[in-house]
């Protein structure tokens, strides 16, 4: 029986890897505090499932050159339609782990290579009862900073 039990448990978890995040857009970005700011993404996901999917606790990591510098956290819970395609709303807070990141940046004249930067998120997701983890690595940066510059200009 717990054999059965962690097999379906499996198999319900690999499902919502069918969940795919179709783009990113980030619609504001307000500093709140020297090593903080926060964000308001616009996530575009098709569900293909069958059931109606919840996700919850975002969580995730930026690196530059596979050091950790910042962290990513999300409050919003989102739900998505069964078999639909759906733009979703979700405040971010990012706090960079190194107060002295940005003056280091400043001091090199704040241009960054942001190929060097990535993004693993974390999520968990379900319906009823059962909540999976579902993961996202290595997210290249590079595309999302070439936003924030298009909406700082405004």
């Amino acid at each position: 029986m717990a054999a059965f039990a962690a097999l379906f448990l499996c198999s319900c978890a690999d499902r919502y890897k069918d969940i795919k995040v179709t783009g990113v857009k980030l619609e504001s970005i307000v500093p709140s505090s020297l090593r903080s700011v926060d964000a308001v993404l616009l996530v575009n996901v098709d569900n293909p499932l069958r059931t109606k999917v919840r996700v919850k606790k975002m969580m995730g990591y930026v690196y530059q050159n596979s050091n950790q510098i910042a962290t990513l956290s999300s409050d919003d819970e989102v739900e998505l339609a069964p078999k639909s395609m759906s733009s979703n709303r979700i405040k971010v807070r990012v706090v960079v782990d190194n107060a002295l990141f940005f003056l280091e940046q400043f001091q090199n004249g704040f241009r960054p290579n942001y190929k060097e930067f990535t993004v693993d998120l974390t999520a968990m997701a379900g319906s009823g009862l059962f909540m999976f983890p579902v993961e996202k690595k290595n997210m290249p940066v590079e595309d999302l900073v070439k936003q924030v510059k298009s909406v700082w200009k405004k």
